[in-house]
């Protein structure tokens, strides 16, 4: 992937985050003039970055941190290596992923990340409310080969976890976990997960895995919860943190090991609850979360095994 004159800018200054950084310092280093310079930073402002230009000893260009989302601000604190794609606005950017990977737009692992979703997409077909600013929403487009195992059960749990030891870690905020893909703080739900993927009809093996998560982390103004008042720190280095999570453990998922974070945050435990899987309610009292991710529930029909659906 080329990186552009104006996304190397970018990355030198966020290295000196609300730091002047002179522009001979950076004509010098990228061994380009003045002028390109000037014009890389223009390019950068019209796309909304908050970059600050002052003339006289000391000065120069000082990237300012902001709300504006950015490829090459989230890869700049990722650890692990993945294509990152940032949309201002999508319908959904799980649909959006679905339909890379289809068309064969998107032949290698990705994230697709939109500041703000028009119809995100919610577990069931419903709605997940995705304003500007105030959230995450983002999907891991994943291709696969016929040969790698999938475990759905697994795979959800491991999502939840990543997404609990990201907001424990930013944060210092516990989070809870409802079967299977919502999660909770202090009794709201401030977040969802959805999990798809693409089959080969004659086959039916899969070829593709789609992860989506949204989370509200700073909006007062929705039915959902929320973490935090005001981030202390960018929406980029959230992103980052989740993708590093979620890729530290997907190469993995299928041992478990991660499995007793889970329970230790799942709220349904012990409890009577009505779990909703397609079309079929099952009703009895959650007894655990097994070594294969389900949940096993006892009902007057005997024990059920449950590998997807949710608490109603």
């Amino acid at each position: 992937m080329t990186t552009s004159t104006a996304e190397i800018i970018l990355n030198l200054l966020i290295d000196h985050e609300n730091e002047w950084v002179s522009g001979q310092e950076l004509a010098a280093r990228l061994n380009l003039s003045r002028a390109a310079i000037w014009k890389a930073i223009t390019k950068l402002s019209a796309d909304g970055f908050t970059i600050e230009s002052q003339r006289g000893p000391g000065k120069g260009y000082r990237y300012i941190p902001d709300e504006k989302m950015s490829a090459a601000g989230i890869s700049h604190d990722l650890q692990h290596d993945i294509a990152v794609q940032v949309f201002d606005s999508l319908p959904s950017t799980n649909v959006y992923a679905k339909q890379g990977l289809v068309n064969g737009e998107v032949t290698e692992p990705t994230v697709i990340i939109a500041n703000i979703q028009t119809r995100g997409t919610g577990h069931f077909g419903r709605v997940f409310d995705s304003p500007a600013q105030t959230g995450l929403y983002l999907s891991f487009a994943l291709p696969i080969t016929p040969e790698q195992q999938v475990v759905p059960s697994l795979l959800a749990t491991a999502i939840a976890v990543a997404v609990g030891r990201t907001v424990k870690e930013l944060f210092d905020i516990d989070l809870d976990f409802r079967w299977i893909n919502n999660i909770y703080y202090q009794g709201q739900k401030v977040g969802g997960i959805l999990t798809e993927a693409i089959v080969n009809f004659e086959t039916q093996t899969y070829s593709a895995l789609i992860v989506g998560i949204g989370l509200n982390l700073t909006n007062k103004q929705t039915e959902l919860g929320y973490l935090t008042s005001q981030l202390a720190i960018s929406r980029n280095q959230v992103a980052a943190s989740l993708i590093d999570q979620f890729l530290g453990l997907y190469d993995t998922y299928q041992d478990g090991k991660f499995l007793d974070d889970y329970r230790a945050h799942f709220s349904d435990l012990d409890k009577n609850a009505q779990i909703q899987c397609a079309q079929k309610t099952f009703t009895g009292k959650v007894l655990r979360i097994d070594k294969a991710g389900r949940l096993v529930l006892k009902t007057a029909e005997g024990l059920q095994k449950l590998s997807a659906g949710e608490t109603i």
